[in-house]
C-alpha cells in the first residue's frame, strides 16, 4: 500500500491489490463489504467529500439528508446527524448497523447529537419523505426521479457523473447556487458562485424553488 494520506483501493499495487481482490472480489461489485472495504474504497475520514458536507452543515439549516443510490458512502453522516441512505445493491444492509462503522462515525463526526442512520434496500423512486438536502452522486437521474423528496426551498447537491447536474441546470424548478472546487490534493474545498463546467468530479449546489 502506498504511504499517502488519501489511500484508496485504486492506489493499491502488487500483493496489496492481490490481497484485496482475494478477500472482496471485483472492486465495483464486491462479494462482501465491511469496515475495511469502506475505508479503502472511500478513504474513510480522509474522504474529500466530507469537506463539502461539513461546509453545508455549517452554512445551511439542514435537518435531514437523503442519499439515493448511496452504496456504502456514509460520509454525510460525519457532518449530519440524520441521514437516509437508499440503494438496491445486494449485501450491504449489515454495513449500516456495523458496530465498527458506527464507532468510527462517532469518533469523527462534527455534531453532538446521536447519529441516526436509516438504510432502505429499495428503488429510490419508491422512497417517500421530505428532506432538507438530497445528494446525487453517480446514481442516475436522481434530480428528476427523486425531486419529490426535497422539501420546499431544500437543497440538491449533484455531480455530473451521470449527467444529473445537466438535468438540474435544465430544470427551471432548481436555482443554481454555486459549485465546490478542491485544492491542495483535495485537502481543501471552496464554494464558488461562478463556473458551470459540469465536470464529473465537480459538485454543484441547487435550491428547489418550485
Amino acid at each position: 500500500m502506498k504511504n499517502k494520506k488519501y489511500t484508496s483501493v485504486f492506489d493499491l499495487e502488487g500483493k496489496a491489490l492481490d490481497g484485496f481482490m482475494e478477500k472482496y472480489g471485483d472492486i465495483f461489485e464486491p462479494k462482501c463489504v465491511d469496515f475495511e472495504y469502506y475505508k479503502l474504497y472511500y478513504s474513510g475520514k480522509y474522504d474529500p467529500m466530507i469537506h463539502i458536507f461539513n461546509y453545508l452543515a455549517q452554512t445551511y439549516n439542514i435537518d435531514k439528508v437523503v442519499y439515493p443510490g448511496s452504496f456504502i458512502h456514509i460520509a454525510p453522516s460525519f457532518s449530519f446527524s440524520h441521514v437516509t441512505y437508499i440503494d438496491l445493491f445486494d449485501n450491504i444492509d449489515d454495513f449500516f448497523v456495523d458496530s465498527d462503522v458506527l464507532k468510527y462515525l462517532d469518533l469523527h463526526k462534527i455534531y453532538e447529537e446521536t447519529t441516526n442512520i436509516e438504510f432502505f434496500h429499495q428503488s429510490y423512486t419508491e422512497m417517500k419523505g421530505q428532506f432538507g438536502l438530497m445528494i446525487s452522486s453517480n446514481a442516475g437521474s436522481v434530480s428528476i426521479d427523486c425531486k419529490h423528496l426535497i422539501k420546499p426551498e431544500g437543497l440538491l447537491l449533484a455531480n455530473n457523473g451521470h449527467n444529473d447536474a445537466d438535468n438540474a441546470f435544465e430544470d427551471e424548478s432548481y436555482a443554481y447556487l454555486g459549485c465546490f472546487k478542491f485544492t491542495g490534493d483535495k485537502e481543501h474545498v471552496s464554494f464558488v458562485i461562478d463556473g458551470e463546467s459540469k465536470k464529473s468530479d465537480t459538485y454543484y449546489l441547487f435550491r428547489l424553488e418550485k
